[in-house]
C-alpha cells in the first residue's frame, strides 16, 4: 500500500477516535470534575499506556538528548494547552461556534508548512482545504451569545493545535520511536497542565465510579487517536493530516444522529459530502511508496 493513502486511513481513524471524545468528556464532566484535570488524567492515562509499550517492544532507553528535550517541551505544550483553549471557549461561546472557529486549524497548519518551507500548497491540496472548511461551517447551529473573548479563545486553540502539528513535522521527533515520543508527550503534557490547574486551584477529581470508568476509556481513546495522529502526519504530511482531522466534528455530527437521536438537517449533510470529497481526492495519487 502507498505511504500516503495508508497515511489518509490513520488520519481518518485518528479524526475518528477525537469525535467520540466529547461524549465521553460529557459523561465525565457530570461526575463534578473540570477540562484542566480532564486533560491532566488524560495525559497521565496516555503517559502510563505509552511507557508500558515502549518497554514492552523497545531495548532503547527511556531518556531523551537536551534537543530532544526542547523539541518535546514545545510540542508538548501546544498539546496540552489547545484542548484547555477549547473547553474554555466553551464557557463564552455556543459550542458550534466554538468548535467551529477551532477547526480553522487545518488553514493555519497549510500556512505554517508554506512558510517554513516543510510542504508546498498543490491546487488540489488548496480545493480540499475550501472543502473543508466548507464542511466545518455546514456543521455550526446558530445561536447563542457572541462573545469576542470566546471567539479569540477558540481561534487560539486552533492556532496553538497548528503550532503542534506543524513544529511535529518540522522537528527531529517524529525520527524517534513512535512510543517513546507520545510517552515524552504525554509526561511534560499532564506536567504542564497539572502545575496550571494547581496554581489555578482547578484540580477536581470525579466523585462517581461511572467518572472514573469513562476517564479511563477517554485517557485510551485520546493515548490511541494521538499515536495515530503522529503516525499519519509521518506517513501523508502536516497539512493532509490536519485537513483529515476534520473527520472529529463529522463524527460527533453522525454519533449524535445515531446514538442520541440529534436532528440531521440538510446543511450537515452537505458539510459530510465536502469532507468526504476532499478525502477522496487527498487519498488520490502520491507515489511514495512505504
Amino acid at each position: 500500500m502507498k505511504a500516503k493513502k495508508l497515511g489518509v486511513m490513520i488520519a481518518i481513524i485518528s479524526g475518528t477516535l477525537y469525535g467520540i471524545m466529547p461524549l465521553l468528556t460529557k459523561t465525565v464532566y457530570a461526575s463534578g470534575t473540570n477540562p484542566f484535570t480532564v486533560v491532566f488524567l488524560r495525559m497521565l492515562i496516555g503517559a502510563a499506556i505509552f511507557f508500558v509499550l515502549f518497554k514492552l517492544t523497545s531495548k532503547e532507553k527511556p531518556g531523551v538528548s537536551g534537543k530532544e528535550f526542547r523539541q518535546l517541551l514545545i510540542c508538548s505544550a501546544a498539546y496540552a494547552f489547545t484542548p484547555v483553549l477549547l473547553y474554555t471557549a466553551y464557557n463564552h461561546l455556543a459550542s458550534g461556534l466554538a468548535t467551529t472557529l477551532h477547526f480553522v486549524y487545518p488553514v493555519f497548519v497549510v500556512i505554517g508548512s508554506i512558510l517554513f518551507k516543510i510542504e508546498k500548497l498543490t491546487k488540489k491540496k488548496a480545493l480540499c482545504c475550501v472543502l473543508c472548511m466548507a464542511g466545518i461551517v455546514s456543521f455550526y447551529t446558530p445561536g447563542g451569545e457572541i462573545s469576542l473573548k470566546g471567539i479569540l479563545i477558540a481561534l487560539a486553540s486552533g492556532a496553538v493545535y497548528a503550532v503542534y502539528g506543524v513544529y511535529l513535522a518540522a522537528s527531529d521527533l517524529l525520527s524517534m520511536d513512535l512510543y517513546k515520543l507520545s510517552f515524552w508527550k504525554h509526561l511534560l503534557s499532564m506536567v504542564i497542565v497539572g502545575v496550571c490547574a494547581l496554581c489555578l486551584k482547578k484540580f477536581d477529581l470525579p466523585g462517581t465510579a461511572n467518572g472514573w470508568i469513562f476517564m479511563l476509556m477517554l485517557g485510551m481513546l485520546t493515548a490511541a487517536a494521538s499515536l495515530l495522529y503522529q503516525q499519519a502526519t509521518k506517513l501523508a504530511g502536516a497539512q493532509d493530516t490536519a485537513m483529515l482531522s476534520t473527520f472529529e466534528p463529522l463524527t460527533s455530527v453522525v454519533v449524535g444522529y445515531l446514538v442520541y437521536s440529534e436532528e440531521l438537517t440538510v446543511r450537515n449533510v452537505i458539510g459530510i459530502v465536502c469532507i468526504l470529497l476532499s478525502v477522496i481526492l487527498l487519498s488520490t495519487g502520491g507515489k511514495k511508496e512505504s
